[in-house]
Order: structure tokens, then C-alpha cells, then sequence
């Protein structure tokens, strides 16, 4: 459960906190959803215990007819270009339900699905319609794009027209399959407070309740008559929920996508987002100087930046791992030592907290596997198995200079970070073990031996460059089924 392995989280760094510090560390608590105080349909560990009977007054409702979900609740997730989004969430039960309910319209109805259709399918991931417009991108010297974004997308789709849409493509679904997704459209906006709860609220009238599973079916459903009509025009496109990237290199079928585009938008009931829709540019390769209208050298998707010739990071996935690999070095690094508070048992033969902060990093990096491992795979063939920690959600991209920067930050911010950390530890009076005073060159290739096994303890520094090299050659060798196409939407569509 997501829940037990968060807690076991915050447990195993309350003990980290406690064995560097000699004071009173500040003890990380584990919150509980708040959702679980609102109801407790929304605990799993109520849900659990009476799971029997749950199961059995939700499958005569079903029966009757008589069922609907409960009210959901709401959560806010903070949007980087500013302000909040509010997800619905389910209880439970109703979740079951609404998941099962995807999986049986996905299973009957995916061929009548486009091919460049990408969101919340069991046979594409993200990943997929990166490759491919990578793949096409590289074919051309320049190209005509089209970028434009929904408005509040989820929030406003017309159910009258949602409904006919399943009719006008066909949909296979049973007449309780029909109940079921009338009734989780009809569910109320979300409370978001016991007092909200109590409140009544009218029937949903517009919109698709974002948060829960049916709903990732039913946006697909909604744009489809958007992705049959690019189809017919014959432009290149991708779309992932309502982020639909468009290209060409005629510029009067580019200009005809997009009022397709104004079209099926007046059609869905979702307006264009005026502020955020870049519109038509011609994209352009990197050495590129003069063109003869508006231009850009790259565009972003799925959170990659993609240009004619290169796939990267997208500058905010960037800064989110910098940020992350920051905090990890600030804890381990400079937490304790800036307090007062730094445990001098841990300064022996090796500086201990050096260690764990290279071990959380590599663990970041490369998920379970070792230094020794990766430098295994770079040299010889990769077996079949499933890569993680966050570069996995990077598989294809092949920026070498930009992977090699960020090794260098990493690099530059630790080697700071442990010259500012020896400096405080020696004016407390406490010894400077390995790897302090190392230059950076070879703080980077650092390793030591066990004071009690004698075994080489490897201590290098986790490199963005080697795990990316060997993600990339796992999945020319075995495919993008290497890595998960399950990250969470945010990390990748974070407009």
C-alpha cells in the first residue's frame, strides 16, 4: 500500500536524523490523507475490515439500479504557472468500481481509439509519443508546429455531447456499463471540508470528475472526434489527455489543423486557453540563425524539450531534480553541523553521513541498482528487467551536454557542500575524516575499505550520463517496456 511505504519512509529518515544528531533532531511526522478524516470510506484500513459487506450492498445496488457514488471529496494540487487544481477523489468502493469500469471499455473498445492517442492506456505510456515525435522530428530540416492548450479541459467537457460521442464511435459498453457512467457524470464538485460535506450539491451538469479512473476513458472519448478529423487532414500530432502537440511541413495544413483544433474545442465545450497556446511556429534546427517568422529551436511535451535533432529534459524537470538532490545534500551534509548538533561517532575512518548521502543519491538516480552494476551494463548486454528512480522517467533522451552540466552540478554542489561542512566541523573541534580535503576530481571517484569486513565500500559519485547511457541501450535491446509508462501525469504534464 502507497500508504505503508510512504510511512516506512519517514520512519527509516527519522532514524537517519537520529544517528547524525547528538541534540534533539526534528522528527518527521507521517501524516495521514486528510481524506481519511472526512469519511471512512476513504480509509483502506476500514475499507478492509468490512470489505464483505461493502462488496455486497454495492452489488445489489447495482443490480436495482440504484447506485450511485458517494459524494467525492477534493484535494488541491499547486500548478507551476500559479494557482491550484482541485482533484476529485473517490472513496474507495467507488474507485473500485470506476476502475473496473475502465478496464472492461478499454479491453472492448481500443482499436476504435487513435493510434497517437497516448493518455491512460495498457498498450502506450508517455514515453511512446516522445519516441515518436522524436523519431519524426529527425526526419525533417524544419517544421511547422502547432501548440495550443485546452482550458480547464476536465472541467467543462459537454456531457450531452460526451454521450453522443460514445454513440457516433460505437463504443461496445453493456446498459449497466451506460448506468454506471451517467452516474459518476452526475457526481457533485468535491468538498473539501466537513462543512462542505453537509452542504448539498447539485448534480454535476458539465465536466468529467478528474481524479477518478473512468475519467481517463472518458477524456479520450471526448477528443477523439479531434484526433479522427487530424487523422483525415494527414498533419503528424500526439495527444496525451487534452495535450495535443501538432506538426507539418505544409503550413497551409498546419493552419488547418489548428482551426480543426478552435472547432472541436467549441464542440467539447472546452475553450482554448488563450494565455498558454504558443500557436503556430516554425521549428527550427539549433544552428538555425534567420527564418522568416515566428520560430523556436525546440518545443516541450510530456516534460521533455524536444527539438529537430535532440531530445532533453524540460527545464522544470530539471529543477525538480536539482531541487530534490539539493535537499538530500543539505540534510546529510550541513543539517547537523550548522545546528551544533552533529554526532562525532559518525566521523570515523569515513565521514558516515558522506556515505548515506551517496547512497540516497544513487538510490534516486538509479533506483536499486549499484555503481558496480550500472559500469556491468555499460560494458556487456542488459538482461530484461525494469529500471527505476528518476532517470528511468527520462528513457530517450540523448542530450549529452545537458546530462553532462547536470553531472557537474551535482558534483560542484556536494564538493561546496563538504568544504563548507569541514570548515564548521573544524572550528567544533571534531575530526575530518575521508573524503574530506579530497579535490573534486577525485571526491568524484572516492572509494574506501571497510574497517571491519576490509571489503571495498564504492562511494563514487551517481552519474546522470552512465544511468541515461544504459536506460537508452536497455531499451533499444528490449523496448520502452523497460521502464514504467505509470509516472505520475504531473511529472510529466506539469503546465
Amino acid at each position: 500500500m502507497e500508504h505503508e511505504t510512504y510511512a516506512k519512509s519517514v520512519h527509516d529518515e527519522n532514524d537517519r536524523r537520529r544517528r547524525r544528531s547528538i541534540g534533539i533532531p526534528e522528527v518527521l511526522q507521517v501524516r495521514r490523507p486528510e481524506t481519511w478524516d472526512l469519511d471512512p470510506g476513504f480509509n483502506p484500513y476500514i475499507v478492509r475490515s468490512r470489505h464483505q459487506r461493502i462488496a455486497h450492498a454495492i452489488t445489489e445496488s447495482l443490480r436495482d439500479r440504484s447506485y450511485a457514488p458517494r459524494h467525492p471529496a477534493g484535494f488541491s494540487v499547486p500548478k507551476p504557472s500559479g494557482g491550484e487544481r482541485i482533484i476529485s477523489t473517490f472513496q474507495i468502493a467507488d474507485e473500485v468500481i470506476s476502475n473496473r469500469l475502465l478496464r472492461s471499455l478499454t479491453r472492448k473498445n481500443l482499436p476504435r481509439m487513435s493510434a497517437r492517442a497516448y493518455a491512460y492506456r495498457p498498450d502506450l505510456s508517455p514515453h511512446d509519443a516522445i519516441s515518436y515525435v522524436s523519431t519524426e522530428f529527425a526526419r525533417e530540416h524544419r517544421l511547422f508546429v502547432a501548440e495550443y492548450d485546452f482550458s480547464k479541459f476536465f472541467d467543462t467537457v459537454d456531457h450531452d455531447f460526451l454521450l453522443e460521442t460514445l454513440d457516433t464511435m460505437g463504443i461496445t459498453r453493456t446498459p449497466l456499463e451506460q448506468y454506471v457512467i451517467e452516474r459518476f457524470l452526475e457526481s457533485p464538485e468535491p468538498y473539501l471540508s466537513p462543512a462542505q460535506k453537509l452542504a448539498s450539491k447539485p448534480a454535476r451538469k458539465r465536466g468529467v470528475p478528474q481524479g477518478t479512473s473512468i475519467s481517463l476513458f472518458l477524456a479520450n472519448v471526448a477528443a477523439s472526434e479531434l484526433d479522427r478529423a487530424l487523422e483525415r487532414l494527414g498533419v503528424g500530432f500526439v495527444r496525451y489527455a487534452d495535450d495535443t502537440l501538432i506538426w507539418s511541413t505544409d503550413y497551409g495544413r498546419i493552419g488547418e489543423a489548428a482551426s480543426i483544433l478552435h472547432e472541436a474545442s467549441s464542440h467539447i465545450g472546452s475553450p482554448i486557453n488563450s494565455e498558454k497556446s504558443l500557436g503556430i511556429r516554425l521549428l527550427a534546427k539549433e544552428e538555425t540563425v534567420h527564418v522568416e517568422m515566428s520560430s523556436t529551436k525546440y518545443v516541450d511535451y510530456l516534460g521533455h524539450r524536444l527539438g529537430l535533432r535532440d531530445v532533453r529534459m524540460k527545464d522544470a524537470s530539471v529543477n525538480r531534480i536539482k531541487a530534490r538532490i539539493g535537499e538530500l545534500i543539505f540534510t546529510n551534509l550541513l543539517l547537523e553541523p550548522l545546528n551544533g548538533t552533529q554526532e562525532p561517532s559518525r566521523l570515523s575512518d569515513v565521514d558516515r553521513d558522506y556515505a548515506t548521502l551517496i547512497w540516497q543519491l544513487r538510490r534516486y538516480l538509479y533506483g536499486p541498482l549499484t555503481e558496480k552494476g550500472i559500469r556491468k551494463f555499460q560494458a556487456g548486454a542488459i538482461p530484461p528487467m525494469s529500471f527505476e528512480g528518476v532517470m528511468s522517467f527520462f528513457p530517450l533522451i540523448n542530450d549529452e551536454r545537458g546530462l553532462r552540466e547536470l553531472d557537474e552540478w551535482i558534483a560542484a554542489r556536494i564538493w561546496l557542500a563538504m568544504r563548507k561542512r569541514a570548515r564548521i566541523l573544524r572550528a567544533a573541534g571534531l575530526a575530518l575524516p575521508l573524503p574530506h580535503t579530497l579535490q573534486k576530481a577525485k571526491l568524484i571517484g572516492f572509494t574506501s575499505r571497510s574497517s571491519r569486513s576490509g571489503d571495498v565500500v564504492d562511494l563514487r559519485m551517481p552519474s546522470v550520463r552512465k544511468i541515461a547511457k544504459v536506460i537508452r541501450l536497455a531499451v533499444s535491446t528490449h523496448g520502452l517496456g523497460v521502464v514504467s509508462g505509470r509516472a505520475p501525469l504531473y511529472l510529466y504534464a506539469d503546465e
